[in-house]
């Protein structure tokens, strides 16, 4: 049944990506990728990397707080492992969070799922909070439908209850409250009451870190912050490339804040047609041309692909490197 639902999803996510192509015209977004030159992709490329980095270190951060070190070469890589599988699989950010705990050479598998976790939530803490100030800045900016401004007041009210109930439950115990919460509806997995006193250790693990690590809580949300801010410029460096002249940077984060809407649908692989349907109503609101929306989403998934490559070849390396290992012992 799961298998038929990614199929179907991904089907309609195909069929919805080749219309917005064919009903914008292939020809102009063609004429708008050719403004990009090598020189500008090397600068959105880079940039990306720096994102990357950024993630990475927020990631250390948190492992730090539990008396874990790493090298950050290592952490990168499995921040890139993780992408990759987020990308280019339907499993979105479950997928991509799982290959991240399995990569990351760890003494205890419980503190790398507690800080995993943490980290996520964080991320999740940031973008909603600067989502609010994106929904707030095109609430009044923009003269949008009122149905419009219901839905995105909405969207992001129950995302940030939903999140501080998460974070909430993190401080009390949320693994073992979402395998409550799963047989309350009668879902059981056999493996889950095989591991319920390592499911407890690992709760234990998290909430700690929201008790005993308080400095290390505002800094990663700072960071994240900064993260989205980042993205930001992008978003804003890649539309100036292709000539949206008229783009402030305010257009640019209400279009990330807004944009990352479209990441709410794990079950299609890299959020295909979903990701440029979102970005296309936002442009169309934003009377920044449809076309320029797709464009963007293009050379941006292009960029992502090539560092999906690179987290494809980071896990190559590793499980070779792994395999060695084990042959010599």
């Amino acid at each position: 049944m799961k298998k038929k639902i990614i199929r179907i999803s991904s089907l309609i996510g195909i069929v919805l990506f080749v219309l917005l192509v064919w009903k914008i015209g292939p020809d102009q977004i063609w004429d708008n990728i050719k403004k990009i030159t090598w020189h500008n992709f090397v600068i959105l490329f880079f940039l990306r990397l720096f994102y990357w980095m950024l993630r990475t270190y927020c990631w250390d951060v948190i492992l730090k707080g539990y008396g874990h070190r790493a090298t950050f070469l290592h952490l990168f890589v499995c921040r890139m492992s993780s992408h990759a599988v987020s990308h280019l699989t339907p499993s979105a950010a479950v997928g991509g969070e799982a290959a991240r705990i399995f990569m990351l050479n760890s003494s205890s598998k419980k503190i790398t799922l507690a800080s995993v976790i943490v980290d996520k939530t964080m991320e999740l803490l940031a973008l909603i909070a600067l989502a609010i100030v994106g929904v707030g800045v095109a609430v009044t900016r923009i003269s949008l439908p009122v149905k419009y401004q219901v839905f995105l007041i909405s969207f992001v009210v129950g995302g940030t209850l939903l999140l501080f109930l998460i974070l909430s439950k993190q401080k009390q115990g949320f693994i073992g409250w979402i395998v409550k919460l799963l047989g309350k509806i009668k879902i059981k997995f056999k493996a889950v009451e095989r591991n319920r006193e390592k499911i407890e250790e690992t709760d234990k693990y998290i909430s700690e870190f929201y008790r005993n690590q308080r400095k290390r809580f505002w800094q990663v949300f700072f960071l994240y912050s900064m993260l989205v801010l980042v993205w930001t410029m992008e978003i804003h460096l890649t539309l100036l490339f292709i000539g949206a002249s008229n783009i402030s940077i305010l257009d640019s984060f209400v279009i990330v804040t807004l944009g990352s809407i479209s990441f709410s649908f794990p079950i299609v692989p890299a959020s295909i047609g979903i990701y440029e349907a979102t970005y296309v109503g936002i442009f169309a609101l934003l009377r920044l041309g449809t076309d320029m929306g797709l464009t963007l989403v293009l050379i941006r998934r292009v960029i992502a692909l090539l560092w999906a490559g690179v987290g494809v070849l980071g896990m190559i390396i590793v499980n070779q490197d792994r395999q060695k290992k084990r042959e010599d012992l």
